[in-house]
């Protein structure tokens, strides 16, 4: 039933010309908060800056009450484009977002209920929520970036990437399975020729969609074997 109401909602917002993870449009204002409550934290222990204490309590605050749509515009997405699949990268920046919110109502609970410690305690716990807001970074980039090349990967395989983002990276990122993790992409024995490739594209298994060649040519469905053989396989030795 939840699945049902997000599909719905995301359906709505594509009619509207917005076919993005809404996650995106939101993490980095937590993640920014974080940095501003670590950077004043620290300042206010210079002499005479004591007043940058309040200013970095304001920063937690705020990261705090973002962590909320963030947090569920990040489940949203993951039920919608990732079919709530059980990723590594996805795992780790669930565990990540928990220690957070714990570590930003640590750092409260001492800012408005024992501020006498709170100068000393916080700028330890906000430069802690920083290392993890980076760790949740840096997973992220992993979940979107993971299996990319350099750019000198790219001017031989620029269309057949361009493909797999559009068509393939949601259910297969990284040349991965999150349908089927037993059976990844990279390695199946249907990539074996761009023949049995194709075949596959037109005629898959459930729950895999079809592309028939009004979706996606033959010129490009070979565009897109050359991307997978020759930089995703590449790349996952």
């Amino acid at each position: 039933m939840i699945d049902a109401w997000i599909d719905a909602f995301y359906r709505l917002l594509n009619q509207i010309g917005f076919p993005d993870p809404l996650h995106a449009a939101l993490v980095h204002m937590p993640i920014g908060l974080v940095m501003g409550a670590a950077l004043f934290g620290w300042l206010a222990l210079l002499p005479g800056r004591e007043r940058f204490q309040i200013t970095a309590r304001n920063c937690a605050v705020l990261a705090f009450l973002f962590w909320f749509p963030t947090a569920l515009f990040g489940y949203m997405d993951w039920r919608h484009f990732y079919h709530g699949a059980s990723l590594n990268p996805i795992t780790m920046k669930l565990l990540l977002a928990g220690l957070l919110l714990i570590l930003l109502a640590g750092a409260l609970f001492f800012a408005f209920r024992r501020p006498l410690l709170a100068r000393k305690v916080t700028p330890v716990i906000y430069t802690l929520c920083l290392i993890t807001a980076v760790l949740l970074g840096w997973f992220g980039a992993r979940l979107v970036y993971g299996g990319k090349t350099g750019a000198e990967g790219k001017p031989a395989y620029a269309l057949g990437e361009k493909i797999f983002v559009a068509h393939c990276r949601e259910c297969h990122p990284g040349g991965g399975n999150i349908m089927e993790p037993d059976e990844p992409l990279v390695g199946s024995d249907k990539l074996q020729s761009p023949e049995t490739f194709i075949a596959l594209l037109r005629q898959p298994k459930a729950p895999m969609p079809a592309f028939p060649p009004a979706a996606l040519t033959d010129a490009d469905a070979r565009e897109l074997y050359r991307y997978i053989t020759n930089v995703l396989a590449q790349s996952g030795r």
